[in-house]
């Protein structure tokens, strides 16, 4: 089976872009301080039952814990910064959009690079995958402290930047916006096999 995209109308009311129009999307603060709490508290019992573990002899099972300790303490500081930076997830110009990698850090995408938006879900969490024209060009730009994690992505079979849409505001402006720019896409999967026998 190959993969591939189309584009889909959604229900908006449509309408033309904004040309002067700088918007800018915030993710909620409620959401971030509660990711906060929750990071400090798994992050805590991690290194805690890690730490115990190690001094009973159970190392390979600390071990394993510490991993998950630290994993959690680092989207810990993640969420914390974001509280107190106060620094949008999105901005979207008339030139481009900018996208908040990790706080205080943007990435700028000029409209022309991007063939679309792929909205997905990885179980609760709803994102919306930017699909470039040319990834690799962009793979260099991945800040490092997340250059793992985009790796996981595009294995996955999704995108390396990708918009956390659960934790937006205003998420069907931010939609609403996106089809109007560059159009939203979905997963097409095609047999490739059965269409060469067809040609």
């Amino acid at each position: 089976m190959e993969q591939g995209y189309k584009k889909v109308n959604l229900p908006f009311r449509g309408g033309e872009v904004v040309k002067d129009a700088t918007i800018s999307f915030y993710e909620s603060k409620g959401r971030l301080l509660l990711l906060t709490i929750g990071s400090l508290l798994f992050g805590g019992a991690g290194v805690y039952f890690s730490y115990v573990l190690f001094e009973e002899g159970s190392f390979f099972i600390a071990l394993i814990l510490l991993i998950c300790g630290v994993f959690f303490l680092f989207f810990l500081t993640m969420h914390a910064k974001k509280l107190m930076t106060g620094e949008p997830h999105v901005v979207m110009t008339p030139e481009s959009l900018q996208l908040y990698v990790v706080p205080s850090e943007k990435i700028t995408f000029p409209w022309e690079d991007i063939e679309g938006c792929l909205p997905y879900q990885i179980e609760s969490n709803t994102f919306i995958g930017l699909v470039l024209k040319d990834e690799e060009r962009y793979a260099s730009l991945m800040p490092k402290k997340v250059a793992k994690l985009s790796r996981m992505s595009v294995k996955m079979g999704y995108p390396r930047y990708n918009i956390v849409f659960s934790h937006l505001k205003e998420k069907e402006l931010l939609l609403e916006e996106l089809e109007k720019r560059v159009g939203i896409l979905e997963i097409v999967e095609e047999d490739k096999h059965y269409n060469d026998e067809r040609a």
